[in-house]
């Protein structure tokens, strides 16, 4: 069970309603209105991965593109044989050095989210506490487990569900963080994959492809135009909102527009996360031998192979993609070779340390936090 921290004369966040066009006063009012309110409890048992992982709705699109996958690896004669022969073949230093580099991802990712809150105004000077630098990786770490087996991105709301439990904080504040960081995330992406895609395929952009970056571009813009109109129009997007969601919208709203300041470090932190990315299927792709070429080529066609995954882990179809990357990178690395064997090796290799290695340490990170709070939850019942 979740409580609201009752300190919100101390709430953070209170520069970017003051930064509008709207009446100071009439601002004022709003948000003092707006911060008596309760935010709405969420349980555990709302956000439960057990019964989400159990339902229909995640069930049926993961059963619907897996029969896909295996006809599609039949359709492009995909022997088992010799995709196992490729992978016992494969440099394994090449393997373990992008395990080490992806997992690097995870510590510049807590840094971000860390800075991101505290642009938010949960610092120790407006009486909030974030919790230590390792319970916060290991609330990330659990989020991306949530995302790796359930759809819709059930795991950013079970971060967000996880600090408010830890710490008190807003569920919808620090939602608002993570909107930031999704938009950085596809800001940065987008920089990165336009000049990649230039330098490998030379302007040869599938159509396919050319849908990705539409979509792309449409979410980042979106973005954009939505964070002006909040930063805007506060207290007049507050009276449209009902009564009961107020407290959720005006939390969430400073939580999404308060995380941007410091932007030149949070862009070169955004930056060190999408080299890790592109690195692990950089030496994925060397341990295979999988493009030819140049460092140049080879360098530049793993960066647009391993931003394109990562747009299609956005469409939250199934738990982490699954189907539905591994069908992409196929077509992406059938632009550069056509082994399709030694393709299916490669990413095989990929999903184990991006899908499946998230999955095993995932569980066990996530078992060992459970176990703790129920011991914690124990010895407070016992304590009288």
């Amino acid at each position: 069970m979740i409580t609201r921290n009752t300190n919100s004369s101390n709430a953070p966040g209170d520069e970017p309603l003051a930064q509008t066009n709207a009446p100071a006063e009439e601002v004022e009012k709003q948000k003092s209105a707006l911060q008596q309110q309760e935010e709405p409890e969420i349980t555990r048992d709302q956000l439960s991965i057990r019964k989400r992982l159990l339902n229909w709705r995640t069930i049926v699109p993961l059963v619907i593109v897996i029969v896909a996958l295996v006809y599609f690896a039949k359709q492009a004669h995909i022997n088992p044989q010799q995709t196992w022969a490729a992978i016992r073949a494969a440099n394994i230093w090449f393997v373990l050095a992008s395990f080490a580099i992806y997992y690097l991802s995870f510590p510049l990712r807590t840094l971000r989210w860390r800075m991101l809150l505290e642009n938010a105004g949960y610092t120790k000077s407006k009486g909030m506490q974030l919790p230590k630098f390792p319970k916060l990786l290991e609330i990330l770490y659990i989020s991306w487990f949530a995302n790796a087996i359930v759809p819709a991105k059930l795991g950013d709301l079970y971060r967000a569900y996880l600090l408010h439990k830890e710490a008190g904080l807003p569920t919808s504040r620090t939602l608002g963080t993570i909107l930031a960081e999704r938009l950085l995330d596809l800001l940065v992406l987008l920089l990165l994959f336009i000049p990649a895609i230039i330098i490998s395929l030379h302007g040869n952009l599938p159509h396919q492809l050319e849908t990705g970056l539409a979509v792309t571009l449409i979410l980042v813009i979106a973005g954009a135009i939505g964070l002006f109109v909040l930063r805007a129009f506060p207290a007049q997007i507050a009276r449209l909102v009902p009564a009961r969601f107020r407290a959720y919208y005006t939390n969430f709203q400073e939580g999404a527009l308060g995380s941007f300041r410091r932007v030149p470090t949070l862009i070169i932190l955004t930056v060190g996360v999408w080299a890790c990315e592109s690195l692990r299927f950089f030496f994925v792709a060397m341990a295979f031998s999988l493009i030819g070429g140049n460092a140049l080529h080879i360098g530049t066609a793993a960066l647009f192979i391993a931003l394109g995954e990562a747009l299609l882990t956005v469409v939250p179809f199934t738990g982490g993609g699954l189907g539905l990357v591994e069908g992409g990178m196929l077509a992406m690395i059938a632009l550069f070779t056509a082994n399709t064997n030694l393709a299916a090796a490669a990413i095989l290799t990929d999903r184990t340390i991006s899908l499946f290695s998230i999955l095993f340490f995932g569980f066990i990170v996530f078992m060992f936090a459970f176990g703790r709070d129920m011991r914690k939850a124990t010895l407070q019942q016992k304590t009288p």
